[in-house]
């Protein structure tokens, strides 16, 4: 399946469940006239412009933000169960965002996400320095150690919930969850920056961790410096994925299933397959909070959604692509 068959629909399927996602919910809306969604006082521009809009563009930038961290991942550590959930990088960005809204209270946003950022170095770094025998990442060390630190991290976030006061536990606990229902603008401009420099990054980077994905000693043979590049990358992929975790909590899934899907549709040359799992990413995390937000009388959080539709079909595609990463 080459990538010129698919980047129509690559291309523009966020921009199709864009529309889509505005439209539909417990209130229709109506696109047959923009001047009166646009410039109105009415209660359409309400929703669409304060309501769906800025949840729509933070889904999509977590979708991208999860989506290219987690195929840049996957392919410069060659570990297909390599994410930023598994890593520890989610965890520990949580328990920077939650410690954060424990010592200053949730509505200080400018702390929260320097804190999350922080704290999910912190976990990466000591994943990575776990998982390390003798000079070289084990994929199966990795994995295990990705999964000690996340343990780690949560027993602190446990920690936290018991420690401080009732009203911040409920809003650290809503927050874990994965929400995208309390989004704002202002959620947007706090998360966007720095995600956004990620993303870039990891895209200049494509051709570096193309070199990486063929084994260290063909990469150093290029010239390349491994250990600085793939630390680089990593740093990369974990200020996209805390600066989106600050704001959206723990959503679960994206950052595995996104680049496998991608991966299957286009292939895993890393020139191609990073710009694609942005699109994908995006596209996945839009659909997923749409179900949530209309498949029943009340709102069920993405979270549950994304683990719902994640897990099965990553078992189907991981038996699909079984000989691709041996």
């Amino acid at each position: 399946m080459g990538f010129p068959k698919y980047k129509a629909a690559l291309i523009f399927s966020p921009l199709i469940l864009l529309i889509l996602y505005l439209s539909v919910g417990k209130y229709d809306l109506s696109f047959d006239s923009l001047e009166q969604l646009l410039f109105s006082d009415s209660i359409d521009r309400t929703i669409f412009l304060n309501v769906r809009l800025p949840r729509a563009v933070e889904a999509m930038i977590f979708g991208a933000s999860m989506g290219i961290s987690g195929a840049s991942l996957q392919t410069t550590l060659r570990n297909p169960l390599v994410s930023p959930y598994f890593l520890g990088i989610s965890s520990g960005a949580a328990f920077g965002a939650a410690l954060s809204m424990a010592i200053f209270g949730y509505k200080n946003f400018f702390l929260i996400q320097p804190s999350a950022i922080l704290f999910a170095l912190v976990a990466v770094s000591l994943t990575l320095g776990l998982s390390k025998f003798r000079g070289q990442f084990s994929p199966v060390s990795l994995v295990l150690s990705g999964m000690i630190i996340s343990a780690l991290f949560a027993g602190f976030l446990s920690l936290i919930q018991i420690l401080v006061e009732p009203e911040k536990t409920q809003a650290i606990v809503a927050w874990m969850i994965g929400r995208l229902y309390t989004i704002t603008w202002t959620d947007v401009k706090v998360s966007a920056p720095l995600a956004i420099l990620g993303i870039i990054g990891l895209l200049y980077f494509r051709w570096r961790i193309f070199v990486l994905s063929m084994g260290d000693e063909e990469a150093r043979s290029l010239g390349i410096n491994v250990e600085r590049e793939r630390l680089m990358i990593i740093l990369l992929a974990s200020i996209a994925t805390a600066s989106v975790v600050s704001v959206t909590g723990i959503i679960g899934w994206v950052c595995l299933i996104a680049p496998h899907i991608t991966r299957f549709l286009v292939g895993s040359d890393p020139k191609i397959l990073l710009p694609a799992s942005i699109s994908v990413g995006a596209s996945f995390m839009l659909l997923a909070d749409m179900i949530s937000r209309t498949i029943w009388s009340f709102e069920i959080p993405v979270g549950v959604i994304t683990t719902i539709i994640g897990a099965p079909l990553f078992l189907y595609l991981m038996r699909r692509a079984q000989n691709e990463w041996r």
